[in-house]
């Protein structure tokens, strides 16, 4: 991986999840395929993000990117306005097609996930196929190549929201681990993964998965 990273140094990437869709319980109503890249945000969710953009407002964005869904494309505009940057939408960028059947929930997507874990680490990514038609190993490959794309530019300080499960896969190639360990990494709504490349594009993990509006997770802790 590191070799499409070679000639970033100095580059700094804020990859972000999109802001909050649904409520976070396990009986909440999925969208459809058809449905799923048109989502908006919640109120709650454009506030968590607002929150977000207020605190990353001195980061002195210098480029701005997102997935070409909605709650994407929205989250970056709220996250790139204070810093007068126009988000550019990049396709390589969009959410695993993982969608339950009609009138299905969380439970059932979250138990698609368990599922290509477990696929993962059975079999090779480039044989584990998505319900898109392409391999786990063609997608991740991809976004990579769309990242080391975006921040081969003249900016220095890359925001780039994208989603919760591709995230996960990216930040496993980023840390060295295998695939099939992606659900070791937890993605909030609205949180931000800090990787700066260092010496020959090393990608060097600073932060992750960090919530301005819950930065202990303590709500989280609380139902436990």
């Amino acid at each position: 991986m590191r070799e499409r990273f070679l000639g970033l140094e100095g580059k700094r990437l804020y990859l972000m999840r999109h802001g909050q869709t649904y409520e976070p319980r396990l009986d909440a109503p999925m969208a459809s395929a058809e449905e799923d890249p048109g989502l908006s945000l919640t109120p709650a969710g454009r506030e968590d993000v607002v929150a977000t953009a207020n605190a990353m407002a001195k980061l002195g964005l210098e480029a701005a990117f997102s997935s070409t869904f909605q709650r994407s494309l929205e989250t970056a505009r709220l996250i790139a306005e204070p810093h007068g940057l126009e988000v550019r939408t990049h396709p390589a960028l969009e959410e695993l097609r993982l969608h339950p059947e009609p009138g299905g929930t969380l439970r059932d997507v979250a138990r698609k996930y368990l599922a290509l874990a477990r696929e993962l680490a059975a079999r090779e990514p480039g044989e584990v196929e998505l319900e898109c038609g392409r391999s786990v190993a063609d997608v991740v490959a991809g976004a990579q190549d769309a990242l080391a794309e975006l921040l081969a530019g003249p900016a220095r300080r890359v925001l780039v929201v994208a989603h919760g499960g591709l995230n996960r896969f990216l930040l496993t190639g980023f840390l060295g681990l295998p695939l099939h360990r992606f659900l070791a990494l937890d993605q909030d709504f609205a949180c931000v993964n800090v990787v700066e490349f260092v010496a020959r594009g090393r990608p060097w993990v600073r932060a992750l998965n960090v919530t301005f509006t819950d930065p202990f997770k303590a709500s989280d802790l609380a139902r436990r």
